[in-house]
């Protein structure tokens, strides 16, 4: 069980890594779209 809660944990944590990481390469491109609005790292 202690095994299985790891592999949970490990995968929220990587998940949540890859998406602010994926987020931070939109808001940086400059796209104009849903979800690009450039609140989350400060970009125009």
């Amino acid at each position: 069980m202690f095994i299985a809660i790891m592999i949970w944990i490990g995968t929220m944590l990587f998940s949540f890594v890859l998406n602010t990481f994926l987020c931070y390469k939109v808001e940086k491109s400059g796209v104009k779209r849903w979800g690009a609005t450039g609140r989350i790292f400060k970009y125009k």
